[in-house]
């Protein structure tokens, strides 16, 4: 069985996809800071809201379970052409909404899973964000 934690899950679709694919997983945790998506999560996916481990930047990593995957689509407001464009920091320095990437690259580092698989918009891949992507 493998062992799944799923961050900025939204209303999971990566968890839709393994289970239309018939991928036997085992949800250890999902990652939702919006009250909305994660009661919506729970009722999609037939879980406990107590599985969601909330904002992303409060995540223990010592209290997790061991994991074998970690999908997430983190924020793509300041990448998309369609947002402002800033990349991970503002011009103080400072971490944009997109930069909480750098917390999915903090659980997997402290994890370890066998895979991790990202999802974001196309012009994170741009020459703009060349920098970004190679991180």
């Amino acid at each position: 069985m493998i062992n799944f934690l799923s961050l900025f899950s939204g209303i999971g679709a990566f968890e839709k996809a393994l289970d239309r694919l018939g991928v036997p997983y085992k949800l250890v945790n999902y990652c939702e800071i919006d009250k909305y998506a994660s009661k919506s999560y729970s009722a999609v996916h037939n879980v406990s809201e107590s599985l969601n481990l909330g904002d992303i930047t409060k995540v223990d990593t010592s209290q997790l379970p061991h994991v074998d995957i970690i999908s997430y689509g983190f924020p793509c407001q300041d990448i998309s052409l369609s947002g402002r464009l800033q990349g991970f920091f503002n011009e103080d320095g400072s971490i944009t909404r997109s930069g909480l990437f750098f917390e999915a690259l903090r659980i997997i580092e402290d994890t370890k899973p066998k895979v991790a698989i990202a999802e974001n918009v196309k012009n994170l891949t741009s020459k703009k964000f060349k920098e970004q992507f190679e991180i």
